[in-house]
């Protein structure tokens, strides 16, 4: 668990306010299930949406923090994409079943399969339309996403990379729907050929990210609802222009998604 960080009010910070603060910005999954993990637990909580206050910016950097979401109590921060991490910093339990390893696994490649459907069904003129409110996300980079996070992934259990945000981020290279899905086929592909050399079965117990050293069962949990989470909205989204929906609802089971598609 990475130690929370101790830093001074900033100025930009309100003088009064409550004792927990969550620092989002829109279209973010691990965003959006840490305000619902919150809001389920009745605690009361300042929202600091950082798309409409990057003022706000300097407060976490100030705690040394370069992302979010971040959540605040008083004055000690930490990182929030462990919900284990945030139920510690705010002085609550947390105990759930989880699926295991080898399921989690194979539902990732499922969903997938799935997602590569979806952004099939996008024509050229839907890929460049936003994806999120709020936020400049084409439809082409949420779906480039959906399959950056298990190449993020692989890349962490293989090579050690544990800060890997840089690997998901926009892929300046695609432009077209047939680059689109040259590199969605080639990511797959890639995530296949992982698990056919068993690189899945030499995954340790732990693993160092950005945000700590976490149990790789957390972090693999993590990866595989957020996929999950953003091919559901691209689905919905697909389906509002008049495609049939890809992703049977089944393969979300058990997977502790927010509940909402979006803030």
């Amino acid at each position: 668990m990475p130690t929370p960080q101790h830093a001074a009010q900033p100025a930009s910070a309100p003088a009064s306010r409550p004792e927990v603060s969550i620092y989002w910005k829109p279209g973010c999954s691990s965003c959006l299930k840490l305000k619902e993990f919150v809001e389920d637990l009745g605690i009361p909580f300042e929202s600091v949406n950082m798309s409409e206050q990057p003022e706000r910016m300097e407060e976490i950097t100030a705690a040394g923090f370069r992302g979010v979401p971040i959540v605040r109590r008083g004055d000690t921060y930490s990182y929030a994409q462990s919900l284990d991490d945030v139920a510690a910093l705010l002085g609550v339990s947390r105990s759930r079943h989880r699926l295991p390893q080898d399921t989690l696994i194979e539902r990732w490649e499922q969903i997938l399969n799935a997602a590569r459907a979806v952004v099939q069904s996008f024509s050229e003129d839907m890929l460049t339309r936003p994806a999120i409110i709020m936020r400049d996300r084409p439809i082409k980079d949420l779906c480039s996403h959906v399959f950056q996070i298990p190449e993020a992934f692989m890349k962490t259990v293989d090579d050690g990379i544990a800060d890997t945000r840089e690997l998901t981020t926009a892929r300046a290279e695609i432009v077209t729907r047939d680059q689109l899905l040259a590199y969605v086929d080639a990511a797959l592909e890639r995530y296949r050929e992982w698990r056919r050399l068993g690189r899945d079965r030499a995954i340790p117990e732990r693993l160092t990210t950005f945000y700590g050293n976490q149990p790789s069962s957390l972090v693999l949990e993590r990866a595989v609802w957020h996929s999950a989470q953003h091919a559901r909205q691209l689905d919905v989204i697909a389906a509002g222009s008049g495609a049939e929906y890809q992703i049977p609802p089944a393969l979300y089971e058990g997977l502790p998604m927010p509940k909402r598609l979006w803030m």
